[in-house]
């Protein structure tokens, strides 16, 4: 999780280049000089600086608490606090009065109709945050009630939690900015609308094709192995054909990368998802044909290439067929480059433990492991809905405890051992690999989404909180209080 205190210090710029607008548009007209109008158009009188239309900024405002749900309130109970703190600062920033008064230390949903009736009955505007953790990226959503109104106004944008402070203070200025947007409509016929207004909400937008550089470093770096397999399959070692093939290849996968980032929106967790489906099935391939078929073939070094350029053909396919299924999280894209290596590691034991020789370097094994390895945890990287942060920690423990368990059943291997206690050291490293990542699964268990909905958090009774806590009054100047505070449910 990013650094919930960061997020004020990230988006302090942002949020003051947003308010520039509503704050030049909340100038008084004693503010302007007094012979200061608006340029006349052809055929049109010369409107007075004056008459210009009001502006929403000032208006007293209340900034409720991020709202969470009950499975992600401990999760994001840091980051939601900040999103108080940034939400008050921007809105400040934009012109308006924020009123701490009314705020309230529950974190769960208001009812809409509820939070309706209450605008309805004062002249305040109610902002009303949520968060939602969707895997790597953050779901944030604003709806703002103005005083008065029938209807809330609401944007919704699922981001990645590095990027949630820029969203978050342009989502506000832009729900602010169209408060007053149907005065556009009173303008005189002919009239256009000026750029401060007709460019409201385009300070910012998200970039296309996050992923372009990765993919294309790995499509460049594949056709230029797909050159290199080509040539060395063909039985040729002439240079004057492997330099060219090589090009070749090259600018194929790069110009072949270009093009589909361009086509499609590809991001960086689909570009690594992608890379893995290329990288782990070629290696397999390679493995595979020089375990089982190398010594009877009659040129090995020719046909163990074209064996790899089949795995990695079939693995670009499968996982531009996983991709099909909808856009990849970062942790699905770890999970899937997670699964090639640990397969690798386990189809190792397996063919020790089934030929009972630990000296004999297990390549088949190796091969089948990171094949099926790679082809279950793709699989199951466009179903399950992980972090990178989970993966990592599984793959950790899972090498910790593949590591003390074949260090402990070290002994088993000493001097001269016998098939049976080799297989028996291999057994004792391959149950302490699973039990590794089995434990660790079952500890942090309750971060994966939806497992925490069966069992009461274990912070019910409250956490302590740094935050807005009051506002300091002087004259006309307004300052939130910064201050320390416990926030939880009343058992």
């Amino acid at each position: 999780m990013s650094d919930p205190w960061h997020l004020r210090g990230r988006a302090r710029a942002l949020a003051l280049a947003a308010a520039l607008p509503a704050l030049a548009a909340a100038l008084p007209a004693s503010a302007q000089p007094a012979d200061a109008i608006s340029p006349a158009r052809p055929g049109q009188p010369a409107q007075p600086a004056g008459a210009a239309r009001p502006s929403p900024a000032a208006r007293p405002t209340v900034v409720l608490p991020t709202a969470l749900a009950p499975e992600d309130a401990e999760r994001a109970a840091p980051l939601a606090s900040a999103l108080d703190a940034l939400l008050s600062d921007t809105a400040q920033d934009l012109g308006l009065s924020v009123d701490l008064a009314d705020r309230v230390a529950s974190r769960a949903r208001p009812d809409e109709a509820e939070l309706v009736e209450r605008a309805r009955a004062s002249d305040r505007l109610f902002i009303a945050p949520s968060l939602d953790l969707r895997g790597d990226d953050v779901e944030l959503r604003l709806a703002l009630a103005p005083g008065g109104a029938r209807s809330l106004r609401v944007r919704v944008e699922r981001v990645a939690r590095d990027e949630l402070a820029v969203r978050a203070a342009v989502m506000l200025r832009d729900l602010v900015a169209e408060l007053d947007g149907g005065a556009s409509a009173a303008l005189p016929r002919g009239e256009e609308v000026p750029c401060s207004e007709r460019c409201r909400g385009r300070l910012a937008t998200p970039a296309r094709s996050l992923g372009k550089a990765t993919l294309a470093a790995n499509a460049t770096l594949y056709g230029g192995l797909v050159g290199f397999s080509i040539q060395r399959s063909s039985g040729s070692d002439d240079p004057r054909l492997l330099y060219p093939l090589l090009a070749v290849g090259a600018g194929i996968g790069l110009g072949g990368a270009i093009i589909i980032a361009e086509e499609w929106d590809v991001g960086v967790a689909d570009a690594w998802y992608l890379g893995s489906g290329t990288w782990w099935p070629t290696i397999a391939g390679h493995l595979i044909y020089e375990g089982r078929f190398a010594e009877h073939a009659a040129d090995p070094d020719q046909e163990r290439w074209a064996s790899g350029l089949i795995g990695g053909t079939a693995g670009i396919t499968l996982a531009a067929l996983g991709l099909s299924l909808g856009r990849m999280s970062e942790g699905g894209a770890l999970m899937a480059q997670s699964g090639g290596g640990l397969g690798l590691t386990l189809g190792a034991l397996v063919e020790w433990a089934a030929r009972g020789d630990v000296d004999r370097t297990p390549i088949a094994g190796m091969g089948y492991g990171a094949a099926l390895g790679w082809l279950a945890a793709a699989a199951a990287a466009t179903q399950l809905d992980v972090t990178a942060s989970q993966v990592l920690t599984i793959d950790v423990g899972a090498l910790l405890g593949g590591l003390g368990a074949a260090a402990l059943a070290s002994p088993l291997v000493f001097e001269s051992p016998t098939q049976g206690q080799q297989r028996a050291w291999v057994g004792a490293a391959a149950g302490g690999f699973l039990l590794g990542a089995g434990v660790t699964w079952y500890v942090t268990r309750a971060a994966f989404a939806g497992a925490r909905g069966a069992r009461p958090s274990w912070n019910r009774f409250g956490l302590p909180m740094m935050g807005v806590i009051g506002e300091s009054v002087v004259g006309s100047r307004r300052a939130p209080a910064l201050g320390l505070g416990w926030q939880g449910a009343i058992p």
